[in-house]
């Protein structure tokens, strides 16, 4: 376990080095948060005045939308676009993780340490995931509880922190499908022979799943308990599966005796 401390710690240190990065993670948050608490906001003034709620209601009406639907949809892309950032950040790294030390010529030298396979890859992993899992927790924490305390927003307020099954999808769904993503991206950083071919499948898959999960967890909420840990289940083991698969494929870049 020590071992997989020191890889991870190694791993926060370099993205540490690139502050640019982690400005452009910040950025991603802001906007988001900016744009529909803006929109949130908006709509809680507009509630204030009956006269306002009409021309409101028939302007969607226009484009053949209820409130309701509107709000509801408003919320769960918020929400959705939230849970989705830390899966996309966490697999972004982790492509870059392997493939980095092939390329710095670093690697041989991590496969005669004293690790095993998997214990590298989980340190790569978990290096991966500690600045994301951070911004996860301040912002989607904070910003789902704030917004969630809006009157406008109190039919939903199962869904902005106010039910177990939130809390479940925040603190264990959302790092599971990080944890899930992220390993896809270091096999994938384990199986390519340069970084921009590790980045370009990454993307390809990771913005595709990061958004599914991310509406899945969303969805999941008002479904119940039993599906939050369903799908949290479900990535653990796919999580621990593609580690050992992963091991399997670094075995390649062991230096010849």
């Amino acid at each position: 376990m020590n071992g997989v401390l020191r890889i991870a710690r190694t791993e926060v240190l370099e993205h540490l080095r690139q502050p640019t990065m982690l400005g452009v993670m910040v950025a991603y948050y802001l906007i988001f948060v900016i744009l529909f608490g803006s929109a949130f906001g908006a709509f809680a003034a507009i509630s204030i005045d009956p006269i306002s709620m009409e021309q409101l209601e028939a302007q969607l009406a226009l484009f053949g939308v209820e409130l309701d639907a509107w709000l509801y949809g408003m919320v769960t892309s918020f929400l959705a676009l939230l849970f989705t950032n830390m899966p996309v950040f966490v697999a972004l790294f982790a492509a870059n993780s392997v493939i980095h030390e092939r390329t710095c010529g670093t690697m041989p030298f991590l496969m005669l340490s004293p690790l095993t396979r998997w214990q590298l890859l989980a340190g790569k992993l978990s290096g991966a995931m500690a600045l994301p899992l951070l911004l996860h927790l301040v912002f989607v924490g904070g910003a789902t509880l704030v917004l969630g305390r809006l009157e406008v927003l109190a039919d939903h307020s199962a869904r902005m922190g106010g039910s177990l099954s939130w809390w479940i999808a925040f603190l264990v769904g959302g790092p599971a499908a990080a944890a899930l993503l992220g390993t896809f991206g270091t096999v994938v950083s384990a199986l390519a022979r340069d970084m921009r071919t590790s980045l370009h499948y990454t993307n390809f898959f990771v913005f595709i799943l990061g958004t599914g999960s991310g509406f899945v967890l969303v969805d999941g909420i008002t479904k119940g308990l039993w599906l939050q840990l369903l799908f949290a289940s479900g990535c653990l083991v796919v999580t621990l599966v593609g580690l050992t698969i992963g091991a399997r494929l670094i075995s390649r870049d062991v230096p010849p005796t």
